[in-house]
């Protein structure tokens, strides 16, 4: 075993492909997959299970990228430490956001990227909870934020920040007043502007009604937040959100964010990296240039509504 064959195997990991990988390093595929199956009779297990669509890493061919990766960035590290020449930060980094979070955090992590990392490309796409951690799954994002529900054997949930929910109204909705708190069972039973079943948030509320033995009145079902909130704005209906995700209406007054007590609704954002393929010292240090960002933007008071 060398490094040669351990870089190789890497590619074919990465891209779930031999074909592709022989392609991206220049080599014929015959010889990669003799690479492989040299690999695979000196560890005397199998790394690879082939489908029709490519190939896939066992649990074995799992452990031995994800050590190699490690293995090989030491001994790049190791060379730039002795030699004195480091080498920054490189490469593109893909991260999936809730379009509620991407409101917020898109453009602050595309300006402290470029301000701190300027050799990093910094791809960001939007999608609900469910669809970023399909993503990440299918190697589509590198880093994925997402509410906290999600669940998958082949993720790591890293809690960020709790985000505290809000009824949400019209300015000249009666008996309302912005910061005003409500019961939770009043703002249950108000008829309400809700994301399909499907969407994480619709889950976390009726969880909440549920426990309550509330029957939820949903006036509508909209997944686009934009329209959903022009909706409320004409009195159509309240919603639930967060309060980051109205904070510029609420200060225009166009809407009031009234804090639900008397049992309070939340849910955690949390930081999602894969587990099926190896990471890199660009996605781990990345990351937690992320979570650092975030809290500070908690902590200064630029994500509202939110505690470590």
């Amino acid at each position: 075993m060398d490094f040669r064959q351990l870089r190789y195997f890497i590619q074919v990991v990465e891209l779930s492909s031999i074909t592709a990988a022989a392609e991206r390093l220049n080599i014929a595929q015959p010889a990669l997959s003799r690479v492989v199956k040299a690999l695979e009779d000196e560890l005397g297990v199998a790394l690879l299970r082939r489908h029709g669509r490519g190939v896939m890493p066992t649990e074995e061919g799992i452990r031995l990228a994800r050590r190699a990766k490690a293995i090989l960035e030491d001994v790049t590290e190791m060379a730039g430490e002795i030699s004195g020449n480091r080498a920054p930060l490189s490469g593109t980094v893909t991260l999936g956001l809730p379009p509620t979070v991407s409101d917020i955090l898109a453009t602050h992590m595309i300006e402290r990227t470029l301000a701190e990392y300027p050799d990093v490309k910094l791809r960001i796409i939007s999608g609900f909870s469910g669809h970023v951690q399909d993503w990440l799954l299918r190697g589509k994002i590198d880093l994925g934020v997402a509410y906290e529900g999600q669940k998958s054997p082949s993720i790591r949930s890293q809690p960020i920040i709790i985000e505290q929910l809000f009824l949400i109204q019209s300015a000249t909705s009666e008996g309302g007043k912005d910061g005003v708190p409500i019961p939770v069972r009043d703002a249950l039973e108000k008829p309400l502007i809700l994301p399909n079943p499907e969407h994480g948030l619709r889950g976390r509320v009726e969880s909440i009604a549920q426990d309550e033995n509330i029957d939820l009145n949903v006036v509508l079902e909209i997944d686009i937040l934009p329209t959903m909130l022009a909706f409320v704005e004409r009195g159509l209906g309240s919603t639930i959100l967060p309060l980051v995700s109205v904070i510029n209406q609420v200060r225009e007054g166009r809407l009031i964010a009234r804090p639900i007590v008397r049992r309070t609704i939340d849910r955690t954002l949390v930081l999602m990296t894969p587990l099926n393929r190896p990471g890199s010292r660009l996605t781990s240090n990345f990351a937690e240039f992320m979570t650092s960002e975030i809290h500070a933007m908690v902590a200064k008071g630029q994500w509202p509504g939110t505690t470590l």
